[in-house]
C-alpha cells in the first residue's frame, strides 16, 4: 500500500465524504455568520466520522486566541477555568500555536502523545475526569491567516481518530475556511445604528474568576459579546473572555478583537492586577484601524494591493500611487482592478465605504505598513506583529 493510500480517507466513507462537502458548500453560499456555520457543521460532520461532540472557534489571527465559537458536548463548565489554566499557562501537546507551526492540519490528541493520552495535563485534568477520549484539533487556515478551529471529542468509550478518519476531516476543512473567512465579510446593517456608549467598559473578575464589578459601558460590552444565559453568574461569562483572563493570569496581560453580536467589533485587553490573581478588562468599541488588516486579509488582497488599497482610501491618485510604491501607473491600475474585483466594489468611494477606516494618513507618511493584524507597525519593523 502507497504512502498516499494510507493517507486517504476510508474508501468506505467516499460517498458520504462527498456528500458533506457539497453540504458544506452549500452551506457557505448562503453566508452563515460563524456560529451559524460551526452550528450546522454539527450536523454534516459526524455522517463522515462519528464523534460525540463539535466545537468550532473563531481565532484572531494576531494571537491565535479564542474570540468566539459554538459548543456541542463539549468540557463542562466544571472543568472549563483548569482547561483554560492548561491551554495558556502551561506547556501541553498539540496546542494550537504547536499545530501552526507545523504546518499540519490536523493531529489527534492520541497521535500527538503516542497513544500515551496520560502524558497530557489536558486529558489527565480534564478529559478523563468528565468520560472524554480523544480529541481532534482541526486548523481553519488559508496562506494568509489562521482563521478558526474545530475541535472534535469523542467519548472514553471509543477508540482515538484513525489516520484515515483525520484525512476525511482534512479533506473537508477547505470550504469551512472560506466559509468561515467568508463570515468576516458579512456587513451586518445593525451595525450602522447600533449606538456605543462614549466610555469604554470595566470588568473586574476575583482570582476565582468570579465577575465583582462591571461599569455601564461594560455591561454593554459584556451584552455584545453575548455569554451564553446559566443560573450562574460565571457561566454567562463568554469564552473569550473567559480565555483571556486565563491568559492575562499567566501571563499579565492578554488583548483580542472580538466581533459582537451586532456586527460591531470589539477590542479586549486584560490585565492582572495583583498577585493574587486578580484581572481587569477594559472593552471597548474598535476603531477602524484596528480592524481593517484583518477585514483586508479576509477579502483576500495580496500585500501589494492591501498597499494601494490604503493609499486609495487617502484620496491619493493612480500616479501618486506610482511614485510611493516605485511602481508604473499601469501597475497601479492593474492592482486597482483586483482590488475592486475582490472586495465586489466598482470604484474608489464603494472601496472606502466597504473598507470604513480614517486617519491613516500620518502613519503611512511615517513609513510605517499595516500587518495582518490590523495594526501598523514601526518604520523597519517586521509588518506581521502588532504594534504594542
Amino acid at each position: 500500500m502507497t504512502s498516499s493510500e494510507r493517507n486517504a480517507p476510508n474508501a468506505l466513507n467516499a460517498t458520504s465524504l462527498g456528500r458533506a462537502r457539497a453540504r458544506i458548500e452549500r452551506l457557505c453560499r448562503e453566508l452563515p455568520d460563524a456560529i451559524t456555520l460551526f452550528a450546522r457543521l454539527n450536523g454534516i460532520i459526524p455522517a463522515v466520522v462519528p464523534v460525540d461532540g463539535v466545537c468550532g472557534l473563531t481565532l484572531d489571527p494576531a494571537t491565535l486566541l479564542h474570540t468566539g465559537g459554538y459548543h456541542e458536548k463539549g468540557v463542562p463548565h466544571s472543568h472549563l477555568l483548569r482547561l483554560l489554566e492548561i491551554e495558556y499557562g502551561e506547556e501541553d501537546v498539540n496546542q494550537f500555536p504547536e499545530l501552526v507551526r507545523s504546518d499540519r492540519t490536523a493531529a489527534g490528541l492520541w497521535q500527538a502523545t503516542r497513544r500515551r493520552p496520560h502524558g497530557s495535563a489536558r486529558y489527565r485534568d480534564v478529559y478523563q475526569p468528565v468520560g472524554m477520549g480523544d480529541e481532534l484539533r482541526v486548523l481553519l487556515r488559508d496562506q494568509r491567516a489562521v482563521w478558526g478551529a474545530l475541535i472534535l471529542h469523542r467519548g472514553g468509550d471509543r477508540p482515538p481518530f484513525t489516520v484515515e478518519e483525520t484525512a476525511a476531516v482534512e479533506a473537508l476543512v477547505s470550504a469551512v475556511t472560506q466559509g468561515l473567512r467568508r463570515s468576516y465579510l458579512r456587513h451586518d446593517a445593525t451595525v450602522a445604528g447600533t449606538e456605543a456608549p462614549g466610555a469604554a467598559g470595566l470588568l473586574t473578575f476575583d482570582p476565582d474568576g468570579g465577575l465583582d464589578r462591571i461599569t455601564a459601558g461594560g455591561q454593554w460590552c459584556l451584552d455584545q459579546l453575548g455569554g451564553a444565559p446559566s443560573p450562574t453568574a460565571a457561566a454567562r461569562i463568554s469564552q473569550p473572555l473567559l480565555h483571556m483572563c486565563a491568559k492575562a493570569r499567566r501571563t499579565g496581560e492578554a488583548s483580542v478583537r472580538v466581533r459582537g453580536r451586532s456586527g460591531r467589533w470589539l477590542s479586549l485587553v486584560a490585565t492582572r492586577v495583583d498577585k493574587e490573581g486578580r484581572v481587569a478588562v477594559i472593552i471597548q468599541p474598535s476603531h477602524p484601524e484596528h480592524t481593517v488588516g484583518i477585514m483586508m486579509e479576509a477579502y483576500g488582497l495580496t500585500p501589494r494591493e492591501q498597499q494601494v488599497a490604503q493609499l486609495v482610501i487617502y484620496g491619493m491618485t493612480d500616479t501618486e500611487i506610482a511614485k510611493r510604491l516605485t511602481i508604473s501607473t499601469h501597475t497601479v491600475r492593474d492592482h486597482l482592478k483586483k482590488v475592486f474585483d475582490r472586495t465586489g466594489t466598482n470604484g474608489r468611494s464603494q472601496l472606502l465605504h466597504i473598507l470604513y477606516f480614517a486617519h491613516y494618513r500620518p502613519d503611512i507618511e511615517a513609513g510605517r505598513a499595516m500587518g495582518t493584524s490590523g495594526w501598523f507597525t514601526a518604520a523597519g519593523s517586521d509588518p506581521t506583529q502588532p504594534l504594542r
